[in-house]
């Protein structure tokens, strides 16, 4: 698609308009036809309306039950475990986890670190955000689960476990990975070094080649979705919008983000090559640490193969060159996941590259221990500092109360021109050492009084007391 210069409009679709509305064609543009099944259900006209689903409830069996969602079984089965009874209000989940975290939500659901009751393993547990609002939206997220079972095991893809519905809610129990791609990006405020670019792009094109191989398109490859591991390696995960080619659901696909959407699924063609220019977005937005538009002139040149010299000056020839494959704007001209991987600088991994990221993750778990390290200290000096003062007897106090100031005290040899009618009941200046009365010793400390008597008797003073 062209970018219209300044001035102009872009050219109109080819679709002929109906006949009532060619009288408006000049001034309006075709909207591209929409499915049903791309929308949620509509959502109540007013807040004091309940949703139909309230009205008409859907009685089927396993609305309440915890049972297990396949789509190998012929039936679904009701769940069991000695850790949970159905006598409880608790849930299955509640019951048989525990929640250790929380790692993230969306639009359709929120993700959880917990620890299973079982066997004290590890795992990610997906959980709708809202209830079933009827059998066609219980399709709809079910489809989650049919596509982590067609792609099958594969140390690239996230392992689903097991799933389950209860109480009109979905649950899919995954093995527990890192943070994701999106969510690493974040945390390094810039662009991620080269070597581990390559580590991921590859790891990626495995995983992809793996889903193409069985006519499988992924159609929401983005950052947030690719999940890191251990050793510098990641996951593909998330497989709730995947379509098998040729099947009577591909008529049906759902496009994913539109920062990353291939320029062909404007047409509704959907094919794997889809998911190489996602992919390729991918990439550039990792290694340029570079927003992608949404929409409006840059997303359109991002669609014809244009990269932004600005951003992708720093990166080296080979990279540039598998982007320009990757972006192609023509699908049929696109390379395909299985010709990246037989490319040399993708063929195998780079020994620098599996260093870099042996050598990154060594230093970002050293510096988390070396932290916790330094807290614990922290922590153990303040523990152990306040007991000691406690132990120590207090001090006296500098100035006893209801007394007169330390320093009218302590110095006896004020000068005679000092003029202070508020101590001239205590201390008669006219004198060096005067005598103190009997109402005024009660106002002395008797270390004051002793010093100034030590100093009478002192014979380098320069006043004796038989002089006076």
């Amino acid at each position: 698609m062209p970018v219209p210069t300044e001035g102009t409009l872009p050219p109109l679709s080819g679709t002929p308009a109906p006949a009532y509305f060619r009288h408006s064609e000049p001034g309006f543009f075709l909207k591209r036809r929409r499915r049903l099944s791309q929308s949620l259900p509509p959502r109540p006209p007013a807040k004091g309306c309940i949703p139909v689903s309230r009205i008409f409830p859907w009685r089927t069996p396993g609305w309440h039950q915890p049972r297990t969602v396949s789509f190998r079984a012929e039936a679904p089965e009701l769940l069991q475990s000695t850790q949970y009874d159905p006598g409880r209000p608790e849930s299955f989940f509640q019951q048989c986890f525990q929640q250790l975290g929380h790692l993230g939500h969306g639009s359709y659901g929120e993700v959880f670190k917990v620890r299973s009751k079982e066997n004290g393993h590890l795992y990610a547990v997906k959980r709708s955000l809202l209830p079933f609002r009827g059998p066609k939206d219980r399709v709809r997220k079910l489809a989650e689960v049919r596509g982590h079972e067609k792609v099958g095991q594969h140390p690239r893809c996230v392992r689903l476990e097991r799933a389950w519905e209860e109480r009109g809610l979905l649950y899919l129990q995954m093995e527990l990975c890192g943070l994701s791609l999106q969510q690493h990006c974040e945390a390094h405020g810039t662009s991620l070094p080269e070597g581990q670019v390559w580590s991921y792009l590859r790891d990626t094109l495995l995983a992809l080649a793996h889903l193409h191989g069985q006519g499988l398109v992924h159609l929401d490859i983005k950052p947030a979705n690719i999940f890191l591991g251990p050793r510098g390696r990641c996951k593909l995960g998330d497989f709730g919008l995947l379509v098998e080619l040729g099947s009577a659901g591909a008529s049906e696909a759902q496009e994913g983000d539109p920062r990353y959407m291939a320029p062909e699924l404007l047409q509704d063609s959907y094919g794997t090559a889809a998911d190489i220019f996602s992919l390729g977005l991918t990439i550039l937005e990792v290694a340029c640490n570079m927003e992608l538009p949404c929409g409006g002139e840059g997303w359109q040149q991002l669609r014809q193969g244009y990269l932004p010299p600005e951003f992708t000056s720093g990166l080296s020839s080979e990279l540039c060159a598998i982007l320009a494959m990757m972006l192609e704007p023509d699908p049929t001209l696109r390379a395909t996941a299985r010709v990246l991987l037989s490319l040399p600088m993708l063929k195998e991994p780079r020994p620098w590259s599996v260093l870099w990221s042996t050598a990154a993750d060594a230093l970002s778990r050293g510096w988390a221990l070396w932290q916790a390290l330094v807290s614990l200290l922290y922590w153990l000096y303040h523990s152990l500092a306040r007991p000691a003062n406690w132990l120590q007897p207090p001090a006296p106090p500098a100035t006893p109360p209801c007394s007169p100031h330390c320093t009218f005290l302590q110095d006896h040899r004020l000068s005679s021109n000092v003029e202070d009618n508020s101590f001239g009941d205590l201390l008669d200046l006219s004198n060096t050492h005067p005598a103190p009365s009997e109402g005024s010793l009660l106002s002395f400390e008797p270390r004051n009084l002793l010093s100034m008597f030590e100093d009478s008797l002192d014979p380098s003073s320069p006043t004796q007391p038989g002089n006076s």
